[in-house]
């Protein structure tokens, strides 16, 4: 089965505050775009996964976000399971198409602690200058949790 690796310049921070009152606003928007990411996901399967989104800075020079983006910035890096083979398939074969049409365009919280400027405040999987988010799948094994 492959693995699913979402790579992203938009702030998916697992706070588990899960409403308004329970914490910071900055927590409680970080959780609110980690739960929005989960909702895209599991559009077309149920998932699994073994560690939350993880934070750290990356040269974003040699990855395949927007032009739009250069230098250091944070990257937050998730990976997941899929419970069906091919279920982000798509016509063109690509093996995460259907995941980047569900996710590309879908409004998310910005200007939490994102280093980066985005124009618009959603999911960015496709335009060549302001792509915000990598979506890749991954042969080899992963562990259901």
């Amino acid at each position: 089965m492959e693995e699913i690796e979402i790579w992203t310049l938009v702030d998916v921070t697992h706070t588990g505050v899960n409403r308004a009152n329970k914490g910071t606003h900055l927590a409680h928007d970080q959780h609110r775009n980690f739960v929005t990411l989960l909702q895209c996901l599991e559009l077309r399967s149920i998932i699994s996964y073994s560690s939350l989104p993880q934070v750290k800075f990356m040269n974003l020079d040699d990855l395949s976000f927007g032009t739009d983006y250069t230098g250091t910035h944070r990257v937050w890096y998730f990976r997941f399971l899929p419970d069906r083979v091919d279920v982000y398939f798509d016509s063109k074969h690509d093996a995460t198409g259907l995941l980047n049409d569900d996710m590309n365009g879908v409004p998310i919280i910005k200007n939490l602690t994102e280093t980066i400027n985005m124009s618009k405040a959603i999911f960015n999987c496709r335009d060549p200058f302001s792509k915000n988010t990598i979506i890749k799948a991954q042969s080899g094994t992963f562990q259901r949790i």
